[in-house]
């Protein structure tokens, strides 16, 4: 099949009409190059969504598109319930292109936020954002696991997992004892609800990475 055309929404318009949304990226972040008249071929495409548009995968000469354009620097991870990503290889090409400013990573609107600086993730409240910080505390209730960066819960960043989501956290890795004490890189929605705080409820949105990564 063949590209013809991409569109505001940053989908991928298909030369038979079909508009594709490619996983596991962040679309506010998406800077799509020229792509009209490529060949691709289209892997595990889900929906349509409430926009009308498949969800999948979309290698273009060969290549992983989506991966292409994190490694270019156009375009953040996102993971989202029903994606079916290869986050592990997403998330390895975002991080080469931070570390070498390229692309929306020379930015600095983009920069990794410090979750132990309330009011430097507090800017981006009401949209998608990445943080990295060393976890303080970990609370596990009936309804919710708190990851807290700070001591005053009230003021400072907060992640929220929803129990009901905790299993697959910890078969991924992600337990309380692990996590406690670590230094994590961590990406979603910013909210202000009793400091700021972002929900989670994808494994893939949290890395444990060195205190030196940004």
């Amino acid at each position: 099949m063949t590209i013809s055309d991409t569109n505001a929404d940053g989908h991928l318009v298909l030369a038979d009409g079909r508009e594709v949304r490619l996983t596991g990226l962040d679309q506010a972040s998406l800077r799509l190059p020229p792509l009209a008249g490529a060949g691709a071929t289209l892997i595990a495409a889900t929906g349509p969504d409430r926009h009308g548009a498949l969800r999948g995968a979309l290698y273009v000469d060969g290549r992983d598109l989506a991966s292409d354009l994190a490694a270019r620097g156009l375009a953040r991870i996102r993971p989202a319930i029903g994606d079916e990503a290869c986050y592990t290889e997403l998330m390895s090409a975002e991080d080469n292109a931070r570390r070498a400013r390229l692309g929306l990573w020379a930015d600095p609107g983009y920069a990794v936020a410090d979750a132990a600086a309330p009011e430097a993730v507090a800017r981006h409240v009401d949209g998608f954002a990445i943080v990295a910080g060393r976890v303080l505390h970990v609370g596990v209730t009936k309804t919710t696991v708190w990851i807290d960066f700070g001591k005053i819960w009230r003021e400072d960043v907060t992640l929220a997992i929803p129990a009901k989501q905790w299993p697959r956290f910890e078969a991924s890795g992600l337990s309380a004892a692990i996590l406690e004490g670590s230094y994590i890189r961590a990406r979603g929605i910013v909210t202000m609800r009793d400091g700021p705080r972002i929900e989670i409820t994808e494994p893939a949105a949290i890395e444990k990475v060195s205190p030196v990564s940004p």
